[in-house]
């Protein structure tokens, strides 16, 4: 099972690659925003890969849509169209942090 390390959290989870990096730290109460409940609508459970991207699945044409291609080009992904199948070190915006595209 891949390990996610959120550095600026400084914690680590296992998690299934069945589901999505969102889903799967609900399931682990880890602290994470969502309002669209996974649906790539609101773009608050962004996270930015500092290493291991290519441990995860293919970027979406919804998080491009979501985000932008220059900040997918930057390392930012969603966490709910987001898989991980090998190991990957993210950052997590701040829980107080807006997000407008």
């Amino acid at each position: 099972m891949p390990e996610i390390r959120i550095i600026n959290r400084g914690i680590s989870v296992t998690v299934n690659p069945a589901f999505s990096l969102l889903n799967n730290y609900l399931m682990q109460n880890v602290p994470i925003q969502t309002v669209c409940g996974g649906k790539a609508a609101c773009g608050r459970c962004r996270f930015r890969v500092v290493a291991g991207a290519s441990g995860l699945s293919p970027v979406q044409p919804s998080e491009i849509f979501r985000l932008g291609e220059p900040l997918i080009a930057a390392g930012w992904r969603l966490s709910c169209q987001t898989h991980a199948l090998r190991d990957l070190t993210i950052e997590l915006p701040g829980m107080d942090e807006e997000f407008a595209p």
